[in-house]
């Protein structure tokens, strides 16, 4: 699926991507890009949400960072 949005890098952002958010590691649970989101199981009531990303770091803590935050990075795919 295209969903359209973008780590800093270029590189198209999915559900399930380990990342490190200003130094702290999560995955990525919710990607909201319109008509072309992306949700792991559990987080479908986030539909319609914002343009970005929502992240569950390790510790369970959710965060939402817009697209093109520069202290996200890809670490890989889960």
């Amino acid at each position: 699926m295209n969903v359209e949005v973008l780590y800093i890098t270029g590189e198209e952002v999915h559900a399930g991507d380990r990342v490190q958010h200003r130094g702290t590691f999560g995955t990525v649970v919710v990607v909201s890009a319109d008509e072309n989101s992306e949700f792991s199981p559990g987080y479908e009531d986030h539909a319609g949400a914002d343009r970005g990303i929502l992240i569950c770091d390790d510790d369970g803590i959710e965060n939402f960072v817009r697209e093109g935050d520069e202290g996200l990075s890809f670490v890989g795919r889960g």
